[in-house]
């Protein structure tokens, strides 16, 4: 059998005896000079040989067969664990508190690197920025980022650990899903720039209420250290109600207002996307962004604000942002069957999320039949009844010609729609079967469909990814 050869895009990060020094650990089986040159917590994440892996989460999620057929990885355990019989082909070292072990590790790795670090945070947006930031900043740097919106904590230590001798700057996505997350995340990153893109209404179902989700993202300001540079949305009525009096750096305001540090004016949809002037210290730039919506605009505003602070100018971000690409599902446009228009919004889905995708089609569709295919929102907690229902409000104010729902909570959607008195046609499905069978008859050249379902049912996802793929 021959031994399938790795490479490795740095210089290793310690050895197995450095490592023990480091984290008061015991090393009890395996050479002291063993290398690594990465470092994970969670074993599906092991790649490569050489990785150094805590055993920091339970053990029953943990995969030691893995390491094994990898060969060559060091793994730190908290005394007591029963592992079995030592691996020959892998190093183990003992500590007292896996915890403190963990920690004291990703203090110290991340102390290594003295390099401007951005966390992204907010309802909508926070990917398609960050995607921004870092397509501008790479244009002169080695930029380390979180891979699309692959956001989970289980990558936190990963993604930090992509930070190499090479790296000159970082841009991650920090999420909320709960309260004491984002802190959390930050913990790992130890962010010197971070943003708040908006706060809408979503994750209620661990934050209980809207008032705990923005306190939930508030943390991003003891995730800064509260120094550090601060961007926040100038429009956003929820931002506005986060107390800054304990912060002690410099915040800078993004948005269409007029005392943004940074606004927008002159806002125009373009056959490709947006074009608009940028507004900062008297200083004005025109940008051509291959998106679509105000909230791109928005989006555009944040990542020029972040950039500029690390000495990118107003031009050449704008230039950056002229060669843009559209993040996967993100109100991607494309023709269809029989000529039809498809809106492609699956990559996630809440009420404002909803708002801007509807906002988009009245601007960019005319003269077309307008569908509107929308699924269930999910972890709104004990009100997404009523949310749903909200949305069918906003259906029935923006002139939708036909509502298709899908799934138990999407009913609540129609049911909205049918109590705010919509003009148009509403469909309810139970199934994808059921959803194919009422649309395909209306797709033709005069006709548009937004699609907003969620990217993660398989049964709904074929039938669309054949709309997707389809070849006249």
């Amino acid at each position: 059998m021959v031994k399938k050869l790795y490479t490795f895009n740095r210089n290793k990060i310690m050895n197995a005896q450095e490592l023990c020094e480091l984290i008061e650990g015991e090393l009890v089986s395996g050479e002291k000079t063993q290398p690594f040159y990465d470092a994970v917590d969670f074993t599906p994440l092991v790649k490569k040989p050489y990785t150094l892996v805590f055993l920091y989460h339970k053990l029953k999620k943990m995969n030691l067969k893995r390491l094994e057929r990898l060969g060559n990885c060091t793994v730190v355990f908290e005394e007591g664990t029963n592992l079995g019989p030592y691996h020959e082909q892998l190093t183990y070292i003992k500590v007292k508190d896996i915890s403190t072990a963990y920690w004291k590790f990703i203090d110290y790795y991340r102390g290594l690197y003295n390099i401007p670090v951005f966390a992204i945070t907010g309802t909508c947006g926070k990917t398609t920025t960050k995607e921004m930031i870092k397509h501008i900043l790479s244009g002169r740097y080695s930029v380390q980022a979180t891979h699309l919106s692959d956001n989970t904590s289980l990558s936190n230590l990963e993604y930090l650990c992509g930070i190499t001798e090479k790296t000159d700057m970082a841009v991650f996505e920090t999420p909320v899903s709960g309260p004491g997350l984002l802190r959390f995340n930050c913990r790992y990153f130890k962010p010197t720039i971070g943003m708040i893109t908006n706060i809408g209404v979503d994750h209620l179902l661990y934050c209980k209420t809207l008032e705990n989700y923005i306190k939930a993202k508030s943390e991003i300001i003891p995730g800064l250290n509260y120094e550090g540079t601060l961007l926040l949305n100038a429009d956003d009525d929820r931002i506005k109600t986060i107390p800054l009096n304990n912060y002690r750096g410099k915040i800078v305001y993004f948005g269409l207002s007029d005392n943004a540090d940074f606004t927008a004016t002159d806002i125009e949809y373009i056959d490709k996307g947006m074009k608009f002037k940028v507004l900062h210290q008297g200083t004005s730039v025109q940008v051509i962004l291959p998106e679509f919506g105000r909230h791109q605009v928005l989006n555009a505003l944040g990542a020029i604000a972040a950039v500029n602070q690390v000495g990118i100018s107003l031009e050449e971000a704008a230039n950056r942002l002229s060669t843009f690409k559209n993040v996967q599902s993100h109100l991607e446009v494309f023709e269809s069957i029989n000529g039809s228009t498809v809106i492609d919004d699956t990559w996630s889905s809440n009420p404002t999320s909803m708002e801007v995708a509807l906002e988009v089609m009245n601007n960019i569709i005319k003269g077309k039949r307008k569908i509107a295919l929308l699924g269930g929102m999910s972890l709104l907690g004990k009100n997404e009844k009523e949310i749903h229902q909200e949305v069918g409000k906003m259906i029935a104010e923006h002139n939708i010609d036909v509502l298709i729902t899908y799934g138990d909570l999407a009913k609540e959607i129609a049911s909205g729609a049918r109590m705010h008195k919509m003009k148009g046609v509403i469909h309810t499905c139970v199934d994808a079967k059921a959803v194919e069978n009422i649309l395909m008859p209306y797709l033709d050249k005069n006709t548009s469909v937004l699609l907003k379902v969620s990217m993660y049912d398989k049964s709904i996802m074929s039938f669309l990814s054949n709309l997707k793929n389809y070849k006249s």
